[in-house]
Formats: structure tokens, sequence, C-alpha cells
């Protein structure tokens, strides 16, 4: 193999290699993005429930005291 080929080739898989490493971090940061997000919905629905069970809990309370 001629050595003007084999730098090409090199070159090649080597910008090849490079492209291939800056998507992955671009869909790992794409991906800490959207974990964040789900996160911060999933604790806004565990204040809701809390919120909610405790709405749920003075009701049962009531309806003990009535009888």
């Amino acid at each position: 193999m001629d050595s003007g080929i084999a730098l090409i080739l090199a070159a090649a898989v080597t910008g090849s290699f490079s492209l291939l490493t800056v998507l992955v971090q671009k869909f790992r940061k794409e991906n800490a993005k959207d974990h964040d997000v789900v996160m911060g919905m999933l604790k806004y629905m565990h204040k809701s429930v809390i919120r909610t069970e405790g709405k749920l809990d003075k009701h049962i309370e009531d309806h003990n005291r009535k009888i």
C-alpha cells in the first residue's frame, strides 16, 4: 500500500470516529436535559399526591366525626 493512501485512509478513519464521538456526546447532553425535565415533573406530581392525600385524610376524618 502506498504511504499516501495509508495516510488518507488513517485520516478518514480518525475523522469518522471524531464525528461519532461528537454525536454520542450530543445525545448524552439531550438525555440529561430530558432526565431533568422528567424529574421535575415527578417532583411536581409527588407534591400533588401528598396534598391530595392530606385532603382525603381530612375528608375521611370529617365523615368519622359525623357518625
